[in-house]
C-alpha cells in the first residue's frame, strides 16, 4: 500500500512540476493575446447597442487582451459590427456615439470602474486600459442610460451585459 500512495504521489509531482515549467517557459516570450473569457451572459462576447446618433444602432464585439510582459494590466477592445441608422444625422456623419460602463472586480464599490466614450465607426477597434491585477479578475461591460454614479442621463441603451472571468498574469 505504501508503494502505490508513493507512485501516485511522485506521478502527482511529477505532472505539477512539468505543467508549472511548461506554463513558464511558454508564457514568458508570449505576445500580447486575447485573454480565454468565461463568460457568464447569454450573449458571450457581444454588446448589442442603440447609440446616440440618431438611433444609431448595432453589435459590438468585446476582446480582453493580457501581455505577460506586463503584469497585472488587460486591454479591452471594442470592435463595432453591423452598425446602422436612421435620419439624416446618420446620413451626414454614419459614426455611432455611445458611452460604456467598463467595471472590473468590485466596480464602483472600490472605484474600479471607467467610462469609455466610443464614437465608433463599423470595424475600428478602440482600446482602453484597465488594471485589475494579476490572477483571477471579474469584468463587466454595459451601455445603460444612466451613468454609473446616477449623475447622468443618456440617450442611448443596451441589451444585457457582457460579463466574464478572465486570468491576468
Amino acid at each position: 500500500m505504501k508503494l502505490r500512495s508513493f507512485a501516485v504521489r511522485a506521478f502527482g509531482a511529477a505532472a505539477i512540476a512539468t505543467a508549472t515549467i511548461t506554463g513558464v517557459a511558454t508564457t514568458a516570450g508570449a505576445a500580447p493575446a486575447p485573454a480565454p473569457l468565461v463568460h457568464t451572459t447569454i450573449n458571450g462576447p457581444t454588446l448589442p447597442v442603440l447609440g446616440q446618433n440618431d438611433f444609431c444602432n448595432g453589435l459590438i464585439d468585446t476582446v480582453v487582451e493580457t501581455d505577460p510582459a506586463r503584469p497585472g494590466l488587460a486591454t479591452i477592445a471594442f470592435t463595432p459590427r453591423v452598425l446602422n441608422g436612421v435620419g439624416p444625422g446618420w446620413a451626414q456623419n454614419p459614426v455611432c456615439r455611445m458611452k460604456v460602463a467598463v467595471g472590473w472586480n468590485f466596480g464602483i464599490f472600490t472605484g474600479q470602474l471607467r467610462d469609455v466614450e466610443l464614437l465608433a465607426r463599423q470595424g475600428e477597434t478602440v482600446r482602453t486600459e484597465i488594471n485589475p491585477g494579476s490572477g483571477l479578475a471579474r469584468l463587466t461591460m454595459q451601455v445603460s442610460p444612466i451613468g454609473p454614479w446616477y449623475n447622468e442621463l443618456r440617450p442611448q441603451a443596451g441589451y444585457g451585459v457582457v460579463s466574464a472571468f478572465f486570468l491576468v498574469p
